[in-house]
């Protein structure tokens, strides 16, 4: 049974948990394409341009999801003028694939090792889907508890991606 929304859950609080929750289509994004990288299959421009690439075509995805989502709530198409808030809000998606897109250009400059690279890509992924799923949650109500217990669901349930990458 859903829990009743209070006063405390306002509108800006809500928008402010969609557009912290939308981080995490490019984090899955990011982590999802890992699975299949080997260290040293690609170079290090690839693997940055890779990582944009794969961020840019999750932000495309978020924004036909969340239009036609939106057209069928209100039962009407929207105006290019209302899917503005969308499109600004499903751009919050790159942020993570530019991080690793600038982590991977870091680790060329430094000369890192693709299994560093690889290992230290995989539990920035981890920690920051704990951080949407705590963010996401505590920004609506600043209960500690509730947002502590949604980080760390979303984080055990990204560890199945790292499963299954080590069982691959």
């Amino acid at each position: 049974m859903a829990a009743i929304s209070t006063e405390s859950w306002s509108v800006q609080r809500r928008i402010t948990a969609q557009r912290i929750a939308a981080i995490l289509y490019g984090v899955i994004s990011i982590m999802t394409a890992e699975l299949s990288v080997q260290g040293g299959e690609f170079g290090y421009a690839e693997a940055a341009l890779g990582a944009l690439l794969v961020g840019f075509a999750m932000t495309v995805t978020r924004i036909f999801i969340e239009l036609v989502k939106k057209e069928t709530e209100t039962g009407a198409h929207l105006s290019i003028g209302k899917s503005g808030a969308i499109v600004r809000d499903s751009m919050l998606v790159m942020l993570f694939p530019a991080m690793t897109a600038l982590l991977v250009v870091v680790a060329a400059l430094t000369t890192a090792k693709w299994s560093i690279l690889l290992n230290v890509l995989l539990y920035l992924s981890m920690a920051t889907v704990f951080v949407v799923g705590f963010l996401s949650s505590y920004v609506l109500d600043r209960e500690i508890r509730p947002a502590l217990l949604r980080g760390v669901s979303w984080l055990l349930l990204s560890l199945v991606l790292v499963v299954a990458k080590n069982l691959a």
